[in-house]
């Protein structure tokens, strides 16, 4: 599995990052160069390659955690609510939010540099500027809902290359 996923994700090497985010709890990055797609009907312009992660992962610098999953259910620094009241999906509500938008702005020129696998589906996107992203498969699930982070190219619209519980699947 290690030597598939490099060999998948090495089409990244060289790339910028172009954006992250999220939809509820998926995160989602954007890289390379942005194009222009038709979906339902409409033109979006959108980067070329994306990678969604549906497990935990982190982006670290050094030894200092920059941002990570667990951030989605944290409320942001300028919270002054009771905590009862926290809505973590709300667009902006949560260290999540707060934290990627700071890293994308600071960070306009961030590329990946190198890509690494394990055997379970792990992932290491070495980025300039010292930034490693780390995803690392969290659950022993392994039916038709274990997806763990998917990658696929919006230009080409070829199939996703999806790491599950039970290996890789290409849909």
């Amino acid at each position: 599995m290690k030597e598939v996923i490099i060999s998948e994700l090495g089409k990244l090497v060289g790339l910028k990052l172009q954006y992250a985010g999220r939809a509820s709890n998926l995160f989602w990055l954007g890289f390379g160069d942005i194009v222009e797609i038709i979906r339902r009907g409409r033109t979006e312009a959108t980067t070329e390659y994306a990678l969604h992660i549906q497990c935990s992962w982190r982006i670290s610098l050094g030894n200092k955690i920059v941002v990570a999953s667990r951030d989605f259910y944290s409320p942001s620094s300028e919270w002054d609510g009771d905590i009862e009241d926290f809505d973590w999906d709300i667009k902006g509500n949560n260290r999540f939010d707060e934290r990627i938008k700071t890293f994308i702005k600071d960070n306009g020129q961030i590329k990946v540099l190198q890509i690494d696998s394990n055997e379970v589906g792990g992932l290491n996107v070495f980025l300039s500027g010292g930034y490693k992203l780390e995803v690392f498969p969290d659950s022993s699930e392994d039916d038709e809902q274990s997806e763990h982070w998917r990658f696929f190219n919006r230009k080409e619209n070829s199939p996703h290359f999806i790491v599950t519980g039970n290996g890789i699947e290409k849909v």
